[in-house]
């Protein structure tokens, strides 16, 4: 063979190697520039969903300490205040759907449902107001610890009491809907 043509071999070889390394650096660049603006994409979705979340509970605070207790409406009636607080719990649950990764989501999830189970805190609406006004506090500073890249706290303490006290409640009146319920009639059925 000709050394030419050798030399041809070579420079065309070594042209399809280093076109093919140039090609394989721009797809991994580009693979790896695609992956950053998506998590900065989620990030700053992220922080508008965790926004949106603190400023519905900074407002639902707000409504919180303004409102005095009714003491002459029979609790089992539903105050204006009631409904304000659904409406920002339901905002503070949609925006969290909206948060990248589950951490925080599992962390208040738990202390946002018992906020809305806020009728089992006692016979009042100052127990109810006072429970909403704990359960605000605590996903407050949970929200803003995963602001600041802390770790996020865990329940407080006055928090995990009332989940436990709330349990109570449901399972006692689970219990009385049972007692109370009569007996079904299977005379004359066949029991499978």
């Amino acid at each position: 063979m000709n050394a030419d043509i050798v030399t041809a071999f070579v420079g065309f070889g070594g042209a399809v190697v280093g076109a093919g390394a140039s090609i394989g650096t721009a797809w991994l660049t580009q693979r790896h520039q695609t992956k950053q603006a998506e998590a900065a994409r989620l990030r700053d979705l992220g922080q508008v969903a965790i926004d949106t979340a603190l400023s519905e509970l900074i407002k639902l605070n707000d409504l919180l300490e303004s409102t005095t207790p009714p003491t002459d409406t029979p609790a089992n009636e539903p105050e204006p205040w009631e409904r304000q607080a659904k409406v920002h719990l339901r905002n503070v649950e949609l925006a969290l759907l909206r948060v990248p990764g589950r951490a925080v989501y599992a962390r208040v999830l738990p202390t946002l449902e018992l906020a809305k189970e806020y009728r089992l805190a006692g016979p009042r609406h100052f127990h109810f107001i006072q429970m909403m006004r704990l359960m605000v506090g605590d996903m407050i500073t949970a929200l803003s610890a995963y602001i600041r890249a802390d770790a996020i706290p865990k329940p407080d303490r006055a928090v995990v009491q009332i989940r436990a006290d709330v349990d109570r409640r449901k399972a006692a009146q689970a219990a009385a809907f049972l007692m109370d319920e009569p007996e079904p009639d299977y005379e004359g059925e066949d029991p499978a």
